[in-house]
């Protein structure tokens, strides 16, 4: 048929998005923190449930993936301490091209 109007149909989505979860843990530095972050969440399944609200979200639960870290340090409430990681725990590139020292906090110099 020349010229017909393709029919909808239904389609199912998976939207992969990335899900902000804080934890709390003790650890001696950040890589240890998201270390024991990461064994808290993903070691038993995830103690999150995304529930969802309206009939045309069929499904929800969270990929088997991270993005990325942002590790705070209590007591640091300008953040000074702040450093942000890729997934594998590496050290993301500072800010406007500041350097880090290797073993810092993530405190440009």
């Amino acid at each position: 048929m020349v010229g017909s109007i393709p029919k909808a149909r239904k389609h199912s989505v998976h939207v992969y998005a990335v899900v902000r979860i804080k934890v709390a843990v003790e650890a001696v530095g950040h890589q240890d923190a998201m270390t024991k972050a990461d064994a808290e969440l993903f070691g038993n399944g995830l103690p999150v449930r995304l529930i969802p609200n309206t009939a045309a979200i069929l499904d929800a639960e969270f990929a088997d993936e991270v993005a990325g870290y942002l590790v705070d340090e209590e007591g640091d409430p300008e953040y000074l301490n702040s450093r942000s990681y890729d997934w594998n725990h590496r050290k993301e590139p500072p800010p406007h091209g500041e350097a880090y020292v290797e073993g810092d906090a993530g405190l440009p110099r």
